[in-house]
């Protein structure tokens, strides 16, 4: 038995839902700024599915057109046409399937993610909302309808980011807006995990997808040998080479539905030099080649 969410376009529109402030704008755009945030419009025509998607880093997702369904620890959600914004902690794992919209177009989507040293920043910023996020031992998928101050909000920190002379400063100012908005109606992101080798080694290969990487060449970038780097991943319930997959198949899905390279730029951006071996994990992972995706 599940629980379902599902949220859908009210019937009269919102003030702020106007032509000026479309979501598109800055499709295109340079818009992340590293150690702060990533922003990316993912788009597809076809209907996928994956299972054990895990969120790498705390997100904020808005479906533009098209819907997705999430089912995340016995719990079901739907997002669908801008009515509503999906919070995701860092760790959640979820199945989903992206549906485009029936009238032939892109499924597309807004995808923010927001680095460990943003939130922890805002929380020490408010320390009165650090005790609200609560010590959550389970990450937490949450939706809300996407209201006036909400959208405000994230237009503001969509236009700034499209900025590039703006500064760093001044940009994890909007972002901490973004997040005191969201504290305003409850809603918190826990803490990423910082404690432990999983979460380390997650960041380096995450940096680096393209790296040759090995379990040796891992553990002396995390100051440690081989064995030790992989009796540690066995006591936290991890693999290297598990890990290792799972982040450059993430980073090329993304690649696919946020870029028009060939698949061989695709390929060696996630550490691939064979397109063709490439092609075999994607569609091991996906249930679908990357070719298809497009």
């Amino acid at each position: 038995m599940t629980r379902e969410s599902r949220l859908v376009l009210p019937d009269e529109p919102d003030a702020m839902s106007n032509e000026s402030l479309s979501w598109s704008d800055y499709y295109g755009s340079s818009l992340s700024r590293d150690n702060l945030i990533s922003v990316a419009y993912p788009q597809l025509r076809v209907r996928q599915s994956t299972p054990s998607f895990c969120f790498f880093e705390p997100t904020v997702l808005i479906v533009l057109a098209g819907r997705i369904e999430f089912l995340t620890s016995g719990e079901s959600h739907t997002l669908a046409d801008t009515a509503a914004v999906g919070f995701i902690d860092q760790g959640v794992i979820a199945d989903y399937t992206k549906f485009p919209p029936d009238n032939g177009s892109p499924f597309r989507s807004l995808f923010l993610t927001f680095s460990a040293d943003v939130l922890e920043s805002f929380y020490q910023f408010s320390q009165s909302h650090l005790s609200l996020s609560g010590d959550r031992k389970k990450p937490k998928f949450t939706a809300m309808a996407l209201n006036s101050a909400l959208q405000e909000s994230l237009h503001t920190l969509l236009k700034n980011l499209a900025q590039p002379n703006l500064s760093d400063a001044r940009i994890r100012l909007r972002i901490f807006d973004l997040l005191l908005v969201l504290a305003e109606q409850d809603i918190h992101f826990a803490l990423p995990r910082r404690q432990g080798v999983l979460p380390r080694l997650s960041n380096l290969l995450r940096a680096s997808p393209e790296t040759d990487w090995t379990a040796r060449s891992a553990g002396e970038a995390l100051a440690m040998s081989e064995s030790t780097l992989r009796r540690r991943l066995r006591e936290e319930g991890g693999s290297f080479e598990k890990l290792l997959v799972d982040i450059r198949m993430h980073h090329g899905l993304m690649l696919i539905q946020t870029t028009r390279w060939n698949m061989a730029q695709v390929a060696d951006a996630c550490g691939y030099k064979s397109v063709s071996r490439f092609a075999e994990r994607f569609t091991q992972r996906f249930g679908l080649s990357p070719s298809r995706l497009r």
